[in-house]
């Protein structure tokens, strides 16, 4: 599977037919989004809390779902 960077903006959420992860960057406090498209093209991007919650027009139930922690990524990919 190819994943392709996109910068996103406010109009995203049209774009938006399923998130499959939201990861932390730890660094900066930013969010790794992966997510399918209308076209079914799978897509990357990375954004502050704020625009995660307000681009892609998520409530925090969603959020709890999708959301991994880099470290317990590491861990499940070590496995």
């Amino acid at each position: 599977m190819k994943v392709k960077y996109k910068r996103v903006d406010s109009s995203v959420h049209g774009e938006v037919k399923e998130i499959k992860l939201i990861g932390e960057d730890e660094k900066d406090k930013n969010y790794f989004v992966f997510w399918i498209n209308h076209n079914n093209e799978h897509r990357s991007t990375r954004v502050s809390h704020k625009e995660l919650f307000d681009w892609f027009k998520i409530d925090q139930v969603e959020f709890d779902k999708k959301f991994m922690k880099a470290s317990d990524l590491d861990e499940k990919l070590a496995v």
